[in-house]
């Protein structure tokens, strides 16, 4: 089962205790759900258009993800945890492609790094920040494999 989120629209703003967002969530290429959280501190709401429901989808993801552990407390993998997952990832995503027009961003030993360009040509930067590591991964001229192998280094640290 493919899990995506489309149609995504985060508010930071309205986010008060749960995310602010509108969403809609496509199962194996077909529309699914039409999700929605007011940031208010309460569940996800979701509203079924496709031939899921939310209790098949939540079986298929206890059998098939792993238990989520908060500390001494474990969940069971469920539809409104995948979608924070997801929602986490496309707000990340965003933020990183953002920064990719400031800033330059390079992976260094494991690690997610930025350099301000601060008006100067990425070129320059970049042969810069080269002279003192070769090693150096470069995200900005990469494709997007790069992108989200930098994505998933910026989410494994939280």
């Amino acid at each position: 089962m493919l899990i995506e989120l489309r149609n995504v629209h985060y508010s930071a703003a309205l986010s008060q205790e749960t995310a602010a967002y509108t969403a809609d969530i496509w199962i194996d290429g077909e529309l699914a759900f039409h999700a929605r959280n007011e940031g208010t501190g309460g569940a996800d709401f979701y509203h079924r258009v496709g031939r899921w429901t939310e209790a098949e989808v939540d079986a298929w993801l206890k059998a098939n993800r792993p238990q989520r552990s908060l500390g001494d407390f474990a969940c069971d993998h469920d539809l409104e945890l995948e979608v924070s997952d997801l929602l986490t990832r496309a707000v990340e995503g965003r933020r990183l492609r953002r920064l990719l027009r400031t800033n330059l961003i390079t992976i260094e030993n494991g690690q997610i790094l930025q350099y301000p360009l601060r008006k100067r040509p990425l070129a320059i930067v970049a042969r810069a920040v080269r002279a003192t590591n070769p090693e150096v991964v470069i995200v900005n001229d990469a494709g997007e494999d790069v992108l989200t192998r930098a994505l998933d280094l910026l989410l494994s640290g939280r």
